[in-house]
């Protein structure tokens, strides 16, 4: 047998081709790609969690107004001897009605942002923020009692017994003094009740 001499205990080579590469700009457009949807991702997630916070802030709000509206309805029946309800925490000063062609009060937003407008009315804290502990509300929602004015066949303006309610609360992002223009989120509800 005969053996074939090595060249210093080393393999064969084989020729020398020329590299080309092709390979690494491959990993390179995948690298770019996977980078460019791990960013797509991300994005997602952030403005997904940014859409829940507001709609939980405004869920909030929207709790807040229907608390403060549904108060002041329960006011609004017993300041007018209808059914006592037992509230002790105010009373409202009801908004006498406004004369023919006038503004209602509840559409003047300087009345509802004025430190010392008595019309508007600031539900206790202790209704909205049921744990004292983590208290979800800074502020305390408001609302307004306004007597409606109607026109009688005589062509006279008559006071009734109806009344219009109106609310605003606020989210657990406002942290405002009461009476004052907010800066965080606000919802506003009205309704129309009527007294007999």
């Amino acid at each position: 047998m005969h053996k074939l001499p090595s060249l210093c205990g080393h393999p064969p080579r084989l020729p020398h081709r020329a590299q080309r590469g092709v390979v690494l700009i491959i990993s390179l457009i995948m690298l770019v790609i996977l980078s460019m949807l791990a960013t797509v991702s991300i994005r997602n997630a952030t403005s997904s969690e940014s859409v829940s916070g507001n709609v939980r802030t405004t869920l909030l709000a929207t709790q807040a107004a229907e608390m403060a509206l549904q108060h002041c309805e329960k006011w609004a029946v017993q300041l007018a001897g209808v059914v006592n309800h037992g509230l002790t925490d105010g009373p409202p000063q009801e908004v006498a009605a406004v004369s023919a062609g006038a503004t209602p009060t509840w559409q003047v937003l300087s009345t509802w942002d004025s430190g010392s407008a008595a019309e508007v009315y600031a539900i206790p804290l202790t209704l909205v923020n049921h744990d004292a502990a983590a208290p979800t509300y800074a502020r305390a929602p408001e609302c307004m009692i306004e007597k409606i004015s109607v026109v009688n066949s005589a062509g006279n303006l008559t006071d009734t017994s109806t009344r219009v309610i109106t609310a605003r609360g606020f989210g657990p992002d406002e942290t405002g003094a009461a009476k004052t223009r907010p800066t965080g989120s606000e919802v506003w509800m009205q309704s129309t009740i009527e007294l007999k």
